[in-house]
């Protein structure tokens, strides 16, 4: 990924050196015969500095002010410290000047060395002490729940009544023998308890003839 992210800042970066070229190609009238017309650092002249330059600065400044190029943005790659924590200037400072130098010294062995690294850091991550991470964003939606009303009890913190269902009166059957004898209807007889039984005199029962004995007479 870091490679194809590499692969489209060098084609922004083509096109935008392609217009410093046409710029310094007009102005190169203006430093014809001067001390800058010549190599000026080693074997590099006015216009080469100012090219590097220009590379630099698109890297620097997309770095640092936004973590990120456009390369990288397109794959969702950003640039942060080892911590996690935001770039400083000097940082990517270091990182985009001495480090890309030194990347592309010995057919870009720096670069292929975040290939093998388990943390895929190239040279200039190393000694800037940067990684390069996946920092897609992912909209999320809150999820908002609500609020329990606090429970309330009922009948003002009292116990509740209890209901008892009303029982049904039970009919209660009298048989025929648990009645009462009843005294007949229209005759002369009726039943009279034990205790309203007149008594009668005993020498009364005893003076009924069937009672004497034989040759007891009359006194």
């Amino acid at each position: 990924m870091r490679f194809f992210a590499y692969m489209v800042d060098s084609i922004i970066v083509f096109f935008a050196l392609l217009a410093v070229r046409l710029f310094l190609l007009g102005a190169s009238g203006l430093v014809e015969g001067t001390v800058f017309e010549g190599n000026i650092l080693f074997q590099y002249t006015l216009k080469d500095i100012v090219l590097y330059a220009a590379q630099i600065v698109y890297f620097v400044l997309f770095t640092y002010c936004t973590g990120t190029t456009p390369g990288k943005r397109l794959l969702s790659l950003r640039v942060c410290s080892a911590d996690g924590g935001e770039l400083t200037f000097l940082d990517v400072l270091y990182r985009e000047v001495i480090g890309r130098f030194l990347c592309g010294l010995f057919l870009g062995i720096g670069y292929i060395v975040a290939g093998i690294d388990k943390q895929k850091r190239g040279i200039h991550d190393m000694l800037s002490d940067t990684r390069v991470i996946y920092g897609k964003k992912i909209k999320v939606y809150p999820v908002y729940q609500a609020q329990a009303a606090p429970p309330v009890p009922p009948y003002g913190g009292q116990t509740p009544p209890v209901y008892h269902p009303p029982v049904p009166p039970v009919s209660r059957q009298v048989t025929k023998e648990q009645q009462p004898p009843q005294p007949p209807q229209g005759g002369q007889y009726h039943m009279v308890p034990p205790q309203q039984m007149p008594v009668q005199n005993e020498r009364a029962d005893n003076e009924k003839p069937e009672n004497k004995r034989p040759g007891e007479r009359d006194s």
